[in-house]
């Protein structure tokens, strides 16, 4: 599944990232390459120009550390010729010219140096040949600087590699000029609904193919198909025994026998929304089975039929006083499947076809979905105790050595989930359902009912009414007539398979709205509300494929910088430093402009530090002078 075509290449913003990578580049794999190759090789040829600049720093200090250690040595000794030879030393290195005699020194091996490495091996050299001669202390500082030479190089050559990270990611924002909702005609014909529930069912078993392979699992079947929504799953938690979320006696294993899933506050940037502005969402579902006791489930024999008809009262519908109705026993149908029948209240309960027990109904802000299941012919390899996948009589067939079990109670199971869904404000801190209007003073704005209507699909009703048994999992455990263990708790582990299916809804539902998938159906039309028409556009992201991202900032300022770096390299002879010619050729170095400029700032700061300390050394002593005066004054008071 590609939109490649709606892809908006160049330079867009992905809000969902830190400030300073928002800005991307979205360019083919192969330009990306080109650009992240063009960023290093211009960090590659800073190498000696970087180097310069760290030699003439390393030397200027090298120059200071052995000038004040002149200067403490000729203290300790009272030796005023050596300290005025110091103090030029020092005046030199403050810019005044001092007498110096060459020797092989660290700072003369760096000026000598060409590159970091040639420095390193310079050094590590001198330190072999007169290891035995010189302090141990001077072979300890060349080590160190060795080390922090070679540390360079290798640095330089770190950065050259890591600049293939500028290519950050494949997310892409769609281009797509064709947004909107789009829904089915009840006035298009039969035959173009005949079409619309095909195209439903394929649909919800997308969802469902995509919850299995992508969401919870580290180790994805499919990567290809997990790689296109900005994020692979919309993340939820599992809990069982939970409270119930009917009456107790409503519930098959007493108050605490619910399992509940929980998505908890979920930014609209998960599902691929692409604003400033991003609000929040709550998808929360607790399903539990329920009881068959004759208060809910009643057998009554029919002459017509000559066997059982069951009926099922968990709330009337039409015109009848009961749910459900099953006849005689599923496993005589010897067709080993799951029949599944499903009903389902919504948000609007005055217009349901089926309408619940009291003691089933749910808040006003959720839904609810009934699930029957009965099991028609199917033995199992192992007893099952699960409440809705129950298989506890055992049954020897002939020619096998092991007996096979069977669900013996003909009534078919049923578990209910109460399914609900939360608006809420960008920090989370007021929610509304999806009925309700939106709080007064709450900005929103197109990303908002992108938002929105992405989850008007999502519930555990249309993760299965299409579908039906082939929805379940328990489901493909059967061959021929035979099942496979099913897992002690089965039940819930279909009811999770069917929340991450609604989640699956979400994100597929807002890429349909984003693209106008749904435009070019028989019998669609268009139902987007006049005031977001057109404004649902480009603001979808997705992950794409043949397309990668570039670092804007990166791409544009590490060129910058290596222009920066060689410009500062550059020798400014012609910078007064009241220093003689043969001085500079001397020391076979010559300033740069590093360091004029390092120079001028560290002046101004200087210059200003002085200032201040000025202004607050004279204002200190106006403020002494004041108090001083105020209390000469009051002595002679007191003495009158």
């Amino acid at each position: 599944m590609s939109i490649s075509s709606d892809t908006t290449w160049g330079l867009w913003t992905d809000y969902n990232r830190g400030y300073l990578d928002q800005w991307q580049i979205l360019a083919t794999d192969s330009w990306s390459q080109y650009m992240t190759s063009f960023v290093a090789v211009c960090l590659t040829l800073t190498s000696p120009y970087l180097f310069k600049i760290s030699k003439s720093f390393l030397g200027w200090l090298i120059r200071v550390l052995r000038s004040l250690k002149t200067e403490w040595t000729n203290i300790e000794l009272h030796d005023p010729s050596s300290s005025s030879g110091s103090s030029v030393e020092t005046q030199r290195l403050l810019g005044q010219p001092p007498t110096i005699r060459r020797d092989e020194s660290f700072a003369n091996i760096l000026s000598d140096s060409e590159s970091s490495r040639d420095a390193v091996w310079k050094i590590a050299r001198y330190i072999i040949r007169r290891g035995a001669s010189i302090q141990a202390s001077r072979t300890t500082f060349g080590i160190m600087l060795a080390t922090l030479l070679f540390s360079l190089f290798v640095a330089q050559t770190v950065a050259g590699i890591l600049s293939a990270k500028i290519a950050s990611n494949k997310s892409a924002l769609s281009s797509s000029t064709h947004c909107g909702i789009w829904q089915f005609d009840d006035n298009a014909g039969e035959e173009a609904a005949y079409r619309d529930d095909l195209y439903n069912y394929g649909k919800e078993a997308r969802a469902s193919q995509y919850a299995r392979n992508c969401y919870n699992s580290p180790d994805p079947t499919d990567t290809l198909s997990c790689a296109f929504f900005y994020n692979q799953s919309i993340a939820f938690t599992t809990k069982s025994r939970q409270r119930c979320p009917f009456t107790a006696d409503l519930c098959h294993g007493g108050l605490y026998s619910a399992v509940t899933f929980d998505t908890g506050l979920v930014d609209s940037s998960v599902i691929g929304i692409n604003s400033q502005v991003t609000h929040k969402f709550r998808r929360k579902t607790s399903c539990s089975p329920l009881n068959m006791n004759e208060s809910y489930v009643r057998g009554e024999f029919s002459a017509d039929l000559n066997t059982t008809v069951y009926k099922y009262y968990y709330g009337p519908k039409e015109n009848i006083d009961y749910t459900f109705k099953t006849t005689g026993d599923p496993f005589e149908w010897l067709v080993p499947v799951y029949s599944v029948n499903t009903y389902f209240s919504s948000l609007y309960p005055e217009y349901n076809y089926w309408q619940p027990l009291p003691k089933l109904m749910q808040p006003s802000n959720s839904t609810l979905t009934i699930i029957f299941v009965s099991s028609a012919h199917i033995y199992h390899l192992k007893p099952s105790f699960d409440p809705v996948f129950p298989a506890t009589q055992a049954r020897h067939v002939q020619g096998s050595h092991d007996s096979y079990y069977y669900k013996s109670d003909p009534r078919a199971r049923a578990f209910a989930c109460v399914d609900t869904s939360d608006l809420c404000s960008p920090d989370g801190r007021i929610c509304w359902s999806m009925t309700a209007s939106v709080p007064l003073d709450m900005p929103v704005g197109a990303a908002y009912w992108l938002m929105k209507w992405s989850m008007e699909s999502s519930t555990i009703y249309d993760s299965i009414k299409w579908r039906l048994g082939s929805a379940l999992l328990a489901q493909e455990s059967v061959s021929q007539s035979v099942s496979n263990p099913l897992n002690p708790n089965q039940w819930e582990i279909e009811a999770s398979q069917l929340f991450a299916t609604s989640l699956a809804r979400i994100q597929y539902d807002i890429w349909n709205i984003a693209s106008g998938k749904d435009r070019e159906r028989p019998g669609y039309i268009e139902v987007t509300p006049d005031d977001a028409k057109g404004h649902l556009c480009r603001l979808y992201k997705f992950r794409s494929t043949n397309w990668t991202n570039v670092n804007f900032l990166a791409f544009i300022g590490l060129p910058l910088a290596a222009i920066a770096i060689y410009i500062l390299s550059l020798d400014t002879s012609s910078i007064a430093w009241n220093t003689s010619t043969s001085e500079l050729e001397s020391n076979s170095s010559k300033p740069l402009l590093v360091d004029v400029l390092t120079r001028s700032a560290c002046n101004v700061v200087l210059q200003i530090i002085v200032s201040i300390s000025r202004f607050s050394f004279r204002l200190s002593r106006k403020v002494w002078r004041y108090f001083m005066d105020k209390s000469t004054r009051k002595e002679p008071e007191a003495a009158h």
